[in-house]
């Protein structure tokens, strides 16, 4: 998380009981979750994986063929790649790092070969170029992604004034029911509001169509 509830206790300058600080973690969860959907990427790094079907388009050249392709290694060995690669746009970004990729041909019992980075394909901020593959292939992609939301402090603290605007909320409430009466207390936002919602936008997702 984020912002943890001992943050949010400081930010408001109170200490909460047992059943506040768990209201607490709900409510932070959630604003995080609503974040994150707002910005259309997660705002801690993570680990994913995702599964993606080569298209049949995307098929290796023979290297009988006048265009095949090829360079040597380090040791001197031939390194066969279609030119271009294929671009998979992974769900997540930006991406960090790729521990692993497989390919697994589509025929069932195929053997799964692992991909190596620099060679067989590349990272990229949205995604990863895949340089040896075949039709139909499936593609197993391990990585991990995420904005570096620990240091853009502008998130920490959308994300305490939304919770202390919830927390309240709640606190008016269970006082109002206690009472069994209405409280003269004007509601209060719930949420993130609009123009913190329009504080967020440079850091949203334009999604790849």
């Amino acid at each position: 998380m984020l912002v943890s509830q001992i943050e949010l206790e400081r930010y408001m300058d109170i200490k909460f009981t047992n059943r506040q600080s768990h209201a607490a973690e709900y409510v932070l969860e959630g604003l995080q979750s609503e974040m994150e959907s707002i910005l259309r990427r997660p705002i801690e790094v993570q680990s994913f994986t995702e599964t993606h079907k080569v298209e049949y388009n995307n098929v290796g050249i023979p290297n009988t063929s006048f265009f095949y392709d090829y360079s040597l290694d380090t040791t001197g060995n031939v390194l066969a790649f279609l030119q271009p690669p294929y671009t998979y746009y992974l769900k997540n970004s930006p991406v960090v790092s790729v521990q692993s990729l497989t390919a697994t041909g589509p025929e069932p019992g195929s053997s799964t070969i692992s991909l190596t980075e620099g060679t067989d394909f590349t990272v990229l901020k949205y995604g990863v170029d895949v340089y040896r593959t075949f039709a139909n292939d499936r593609l197993n992609i391990t990585y991990t992604a995420g904005l570096d939301g620990s240091n853009i402090k502008m998130f920490r603290l959308l994300i305490l004034r939304a919770a202390a605007r919830e927390m309240q909320n709640m606190h008016d409430d269970v006082v109002g029911i206690q009472d069994l009466e209405t409280r003269n207390t004007a509601p209060m936002t719930t949420g993130f509001t609009a123009e913190e919602i329009a504080s967020l936008r440079k850091h949203r997702r334009v999604r790849i169509s």
